[in-house]
C-alpha cells in the first residue's frame, strides 16, 4: 500500500509540473507576439500662462456692469442707526421721524450739548404736544441735542406761528426757522415714537353723583308681663330714600315700610 500510494504522489507531482511549464512556454508565446517597438510621440502642451493673458482682456470687456449689484444690494452696515445711553423723554426723535418729515419745516429754539437741560426745558412746560427734540453727532459734528417746535408744512406757516409763539424764552435766544432736512445728515438715531415710548397723559375727569341717604326707624321694644322682650304687633321699619341734585336741592323722597313678624313667646305660661 505504501509502495502504490508514493506512485501515485510522484504521478501527481508530474502532472503539476508539467501544467507549470506549459503556462510558462504560452506566456513566452503571448508576450513574444505582443512585444513590437513602436516609437514614443512626446505631446507638448502650451503653458497655461499664455492661454490666460490671451483670453483675460475679453473676460474684462465682457463683464462691463462690473460691481452693478452692489447699488442693488447695499452691504450691511450696524452702524445705520444708534441708540444714544440714556432713558429719553417721549419727545425724543430719530432718523425715521427726520426722514419722514424732510419736506417740512421747523422752529427751532436752542441748543444744548447737555440732554438734561433740554428734558428740563421740556418737563416744564405744560403743553409739551409741539415740542420734540433730535441728538445731532457725526465726523465733523459734535454731539448737540436740538429742542424743536411744531411741524408745518412751509416755512411761510412756520413764519406765522413764530409770531404768535405762546413759550416765554430768555432774550438771549433767538428762534429760528430750520426745514428738517437740514438735520438729517447728523441725525442717526433711534426715536421714542419707534422705540414705543409714547408718553401720552391721559385725564380722568370725576363728576359728582348724588347718594342716597338711608334714613332707618329702631324699632321699639316693650316689655311683657313674664319681663321678656316683645315685639309689638304693628312694629314696622321705615326706610326713607332723598335724592339730591348736584346743587343739594332734593328731588325725590321715598319711603319704603316693612312689617316686623311677631313671634309668641316660647315661656309664656
Amino acid at each position: 500500500m505504501a509502495t502504490l500510494r508514493t506512485y501515485w504522489e510522484r504521478i501527481q507531482s508530474s502532472i503539476w509540473l508539467t501544467c507549470g511549464v506549459l503556462c510558462l512556454f504560452f506566456a513566452l508565446v503571448f508576450w513574444a507576439i505582443t512585444d513590437k517597438d513602436d516609437d514614443v510621440v512626446e505631446v507638448v502642451k502650451a503653458p497655461e500662462t499664455e492661454v490666460e493673458i490671451q483670453i483675460q482682456p475679453e473676460k474684462v470687456a465682457a463683464t462691463t456692469h462690473l460691481g452693478a449689484l452692489l447699488d442693488e444690494v447695499k452691504p450691511l452696515e450696524n452702524t445705520t442707526r444708534l441708540t444714544a445711553s440714556g432713558n429719553h423723554e417721549a419727545e425724543f426723535r430719530g432718523t425715521k421721524f427726520i426722514t419722514d418729515q424732510a419736506k417740512n419745516s421747523t422752529i427751532e429754539l436752542f441748543r444744548a450739548t447737555e440732554e438734561s437741560v433740554v428734558k428740563d426745558f421740556i418737563q416744564k412746560q405744560t403743553d409739551r404736544s409741539q415740542l420734540i427734540y433730535i441728538r445731532l453727532s457725526g465726523e465733523n459734528q459734535h454731539e448737540q441735542y436740538v429742542v424743536l417746535y411744531g411741524n408745518y408744512s412751509n416755512a411761510n406757516t412756520a413764519k406765522s406761528a413764530l409770531e404768535s409763539f405762546p413759550i416765554k424764552l430768555p432774550v438771549s435766544l433767538k428762534p429760528t426757522i430750520h426745514s428738517f432736512s437740514d438735520y438729517a445728515e447728523w441725525v442717526n438715531d433711534l426715536g421714542s415714537d419707534e422705540l414705543g415710548i409714547t408718553g401720552k397723559i391721559h385725564e380722568v375727569r370725576l363728576l359728582p353723583a348724588a347718594v342716597p341717604r338711608v334714613v332707618q326707624v329702631p324699632v321699639v321694644k316693650q316689655q311683657n308681663s313674664l319681663n321678656e322682650d316683645k315685639v309689638p304687633a304693628d312694629a314696622t321699619t321705615t326706610t326713607t330714600v332723598t335724592r339730591r341734585d348736584d346743587s343739594g336741592n332734593v328731588v325725590d323722597v321715598k319711603k319704603s315700610h316693612t312689617e316686623v313678624p311677631n313671634t309668641p313667646s316660647d315661656h309664656a305660661e
